[in-house]
């Protein structure tokens, strides 16, 4: 009798159709997968080693070019999102190692950089520095990577290196920042300095590296939105020896979560 029921049952069950692919929850529930996946895939970037780095315990920022005032807050301002990664910020005392300069004259000083720091070239790349020279965006990044390493890998996933960037340099034209405010400039700074992302991606709409391609939000201000701290944080939680598809599939799973919240 219990079989008979079992079988019943196993019948029925088999012959309900499947959810409607117009189900408003799926529907909305695979929208946000395909848009997590569209933004990790716009800002991540991976190095030479297949890797997303990352600062690893401590960063020190300097910021030249600006009123000393107005650099204090921005390096308070980077330093408190660095805290939220479990990151120590250091103001002084410490030998720089995230340098942001506003300038007037942005193309020229990252060509003389790009002329007289060859180091770079055998970190970076050659195509990312000549980018980073010739861009003509409002804020133009570009790191020094150490690999790292000390872990063997044991799957296709993993891998022996642990990428962290040693230096990083951003340049701000200060032409270009006519009707946004020190607040503002401070949060895009941080996400660049923090995350590095592809400085030729397409600009997410549901971002801080969109501020100089779309208008105001409804708020007025732009700040740093609830991906780009979701992706920091799955950033600098993911595994650092995992490949950068698997880094990516990490960050996405910690956004989906964030989202469903």
């Amino acid at each position: 009798m219990a079989l008979l029921t079992l079988a019943g049952f196993m019948s029925l069950a088999a012959a309900q159709p499947p959810p409607a692919p117009s189900d408003p929850e799926i529907v909305v529930r695979a929208q946000q997968e395909q848009a997590i996946r569209a933004f990790v895939a716009a800002v991540a970037e991976a190095g030479r080693t297949g890797q997303l780095a990352r600062w690893d315990r401590e960063i020190c920022p300097t910021i030249v070019g600006i009123e000393q005032s107005q650099a204090d807050f921005m390096a308070l301002r980077i330093g408190e999102v660095a805290a939220s990664l479990d990151l120590r910020a250091r103001i002084s005392g410490c030998r720089t190692t995230m340098l942001v300069v506003v300038t007037n004259d942005a193309a020229g000083l990252a060509t003389h950089f790009a002329r007289t720091w060859p180091i770079t070239l055998r970190t970076d790349g050659r195509a990312r520095l000549n980018l980073f020279a010739a861009t003509s965006r409002p804020v133009r990044w570009i790191s020094v990577t150490d690999l790292g390493g000390g872990a063997l890998p044991n799957s296709r996933l993993t891998q022996a290196t642990d990428p962290h960037f040693r230096a990083m340099i951003v340049i701000v034209d200060a032409r270009q920042l006519a009707g946004f405010g020190l607040g503002e400039l401070s949060d895009y700074v941080a996400m660049v300095a923090l995350a590095n992302p592809r400085l030729a991606a397409t600009r997410q709409q549901e971002s801080i590296l969109s501020m100089f391609d779309r208008p105001r939000p409804e708020g007025g201000r732009f700040i740093l939105t609830g991906n780009d701290r979701s992706y920091l944080e799955g950033l600098y939680r993911t595994d650092p020896h995992l490949s950068a598809q698997a880094q990516r599939g990490s960050i996405e799973r910690h956004m989906g979560r964030d989202a469903s919240h």
